[in-house]
């Protein structure tokens, strides 16, 4: 994004919240109630469940991308749902110290070179909360893959196996180890079925309809779309969720115009 796109402000960026600058912005407070936020979580761990544990290295290299994959148009924690997206920000407000807080909130940049997340010891900041796309990340080693495609080959319609071959063996890392291998057959059927994706789709459409409807018709009239996307990043659903009703007005459209990863719906 250019430099000529302010960052946005967020309610953390304003501890008085008897202000009537802070009242202006109330109706736009994206948070969901407390027995929304309990719900959406135990579905979220429902979907994570089904994914086989793993443990790796500890590297944090799959966190950052190198100079080629930068200019091949990978990005970090992507895609996201916007259901992850709504439980992880509400983690962050809880958990980490308020500044820290701030400043992940108020991140934008669409596609950065290292995820926000990666914390000073090459560790996870968020890793009780992490998205699906972390949650599989080289699960699946190269034989696994080709195995699982030709055994789906004759029941599963040929673009889905291709695709699934297409992503996860650009996942590959050997420092990965499986530790719940029994998972590992529903696991495959739901990446080449679609299943997690189709979940989380649904989820995030629910999660979609739950924020506040002045936020969403703000955000309506600047991108010209009906809904939003429900997979993005966390810099982009920063500035649908956190930014303040002046910012969307101002710069949003802008900021969407320029985005890259905002197209996948």
């Amino acid at each position: 994004m250019s430099d000529s796109i302010p960052d946005i402000v967020t309610d953390l960026d304003m501890p008085d919240r008897t202000s009537p600058d802070f009242d202006a912005d109330a109706e736009f407070a994206a948070s969901l109630t407390v027995e929304q936020r309990q719900a959406l979580s135990s579905q979220l761990d429902e979907i994570y469940h089904q994914v086989p544990a793993t443990c790796c290295a500890g590297s944090g290299e799959c966190c950052v991308l190198t100079d080629d994959e930068m200019r091949e148009g990978y990005a970090t924690m992507f895609p996201l749902y916007l259901a992850e997206y709504v439980r992880i920000a509400e983690y962050v407000r809880h958990e980490e110290p308020a500044e820290r807080a701030r400043d992940l909130l108020g991140h934008t940049q669409e596609r950065p070179g290292q995820c926000p997340f990666l914390g000073a010891d090459r560790g996870c900041t968020i890793y009780p909360v992490r998205p699906l796309i972390c949650r599989t990340y080289a699960v699946l080693d190269k034989e696994t893959i080709d195995a699982a495609a030709k055994l789906h080959a004759d029941e599963m319609p040929e673009e889905w196996v291709r695709g699934f071959v297409r992503r996860e063996g650009a996942m590959h890392c050997p420092r990965v180890t499986v530790m719940q291998p029994d998972k590992l057959v529903q696991h495959i059927h739901n990446l080449i079925s679609y299943t997690y994706e189709r979940t989380m789709a649904r989820l995030s459409r629910d999660v979609f309809e739950q924020l506040p409807e002045a936020r969403r018709k703000a955000v309506r009239k600047q991108i010209r779309r009906r809904g939003w996307p429900t997979r993005w990043t966390w810099g982009g659903f920063n500035a649908l969720v956190q930014a303040r009703a002046s910012w969307i007005e101002q710069h949003l459209k802008t900021y969407w115009k320029r985005a890259q990863l905002n197209d996948l719906d």
